[in-house]
């Protein structure tokens, strides 16, 4: 009998998160490992039935993600940064053994979903991820098959490329909503990575001459099938705006336009531990003096008005692990949001706004002016490449 009975998520892809549970029959004592790369991270033993939970293990093994970067339709994420795979290898003292292959993704469902889905002897990349026929990105935007995102919250969108059977290399189709155009854009099969929307409409307008706002992008195993749309939608007009880029819960990032009122207070620590007393050469008499003192800053930034969508969306910002917050300069600041009022109607029946306090990870002592883009330089005028001509 093998050691390894049963495990869950069913497919061995698993998000990190959630629990990623291996369920042991050993009738001796069996020593387990589980190695990332080649390299043990974890060593357990156990006897009987007994089950391994490796979520935290696998969690504690991910570097800090980075956005992916590039000009191109499609952009990788580094390996070890949102997915790896690993290898669970077990042994008991009567012989026996056993190696479980996975694969784990930075990230998370929410224990309702988990719950319901298992129940359904199911998963989120049965469901979702691997599901090429709905909407099968790492947003948290939405769960349907329509992704409406605002101009100014674009962000490239996450997914694992597909399995096509036959072909060497996968591929996704996506299609221009109004004239029928289309791409077709090629990848590892089920490597991680980012439909670049901006790439997209760039060639939509290079190649076809078409400013687009609407894609489908089409089912790989029915190609004449729509499997999710697109939808780029006008930001609203406002006086300043400022932006949040934060990992969601499926551990990408993804952003927020945020067009209401942008406040700054500012806060100084007293500290009596931080002061101290000198002698004073010339009185010869102890004078209060202290060390540098630290400036918090705190951010207070109105939502604007939002839709139902929106609101829950923001939800999920809320809750995350790295949140950067971009002031309408252009700086963008490391913060902890919270608010203190979050509620709103189940069902929406009128316009809602939410405000956000930012409060920066770190304080400053140093208050420096903030460096340009231009640096200490006198800035050209119309062109960041130098000529006679307006300079």
């Amino acid at each position: 009998m093998s050691l390894i009975v049963d495990y869950y998520p069913k497919y061995g892809y698993g998000l990190s998160r959630n629990p990623y549970i291996l369920e042991i029959n050993a009738s001796e004592l069996a020593t387990y490992t589980v190695k990332v790369a080649g390299t043990t991270v974890f060593t357990g033993n156990g006897v009987g039935s007994f089950t391994v939970d490796l979520s935290d293990i696998l969690e504690a093994q991910f570097e800090d993600t980075e956005p992916p970067t590039g000009t191109g339709l499609l952009l990788p994420y580094r390996q070890g940064m949102n997915d790896y795979d690993f290898r669970f290898d077990i042994t008991s003292k009567n012989g026996e053994s056993a190696t479980f292959e996975g694969r784990v993704f930075k990230g998370g469902i929410c224990k309702r979903d988990y719950r319901d889905l298992r129940r359904a002897d199911t998963d989120i990349f049965g469901e979702k991820l691997n599901n090429y026929s709905g909407n099968f990105f790492m947003t948290t935007r939405t769960y349907g098959w329509t992704i409406t995102v605002k101009e100014t919250e674009i962000e490239p969108l996450a997914f694992i490329m597909p399995i096509i059977p036959g072909e060497e290399n996968s591929h996704i189709i996506v299609r221009e909503n109004v004239t029928g155009k289309l791409v077709v854009i090629e990848g590892d099969h089920m490597a991680l990575v980012a439909l670049n929307i901006d790439a997209v409409r760039k060639h939509f307008f290079n190649t076809f001459g078409i400013l687009a706002n609407a894609f489908d992008v089409m089912d790989v195993n029915h190609p004449s099938r729509v499997a999710c749309r697109i939808l780029i939608e006008k930001a609203p007009e406002a006086v300043e705006r400022c932006a949040v880029r934060f990992l969601n819960s499926f551990g990408v990032f993804e952003r927020i336009d945020l067009i209401g009122n942008a406040t700054i207070q500012t806060s100084m620590a007293q500290n009596e531990e931080t002061m101290f007393q000198t002698l004073d050469y010339y009185t010869d008499i102890f004078v209060k003096a202290r060390n540098r003192a630290e400036i918090g800053q705190t951010y207070k930034v109105s939502t604007g008005v939002k839709r139902g969508d929106e609101l829950a969306f923001i939800q999920d910002m809320l809750a995350s692990d790295s949140v950067y917050l971009t002031l309408p300069d252009g700086q963008e600041v490391k913060v902890i949001p919270s608010v203190e009022q979050n509620s709103r109607d189940y069902t929406q029946k009128e316009p809602e706004y939410m405000d956000i306090t930012f409060l920066p990870v770190e304080a400053e002592s140093n208050m420096t002016p903030l460096r340009t883009k231009y640096g200490t330089s006198r800035p050209r005028i119309f062109t960041s490449v130098f000529s006679e001509q307006f300079n």
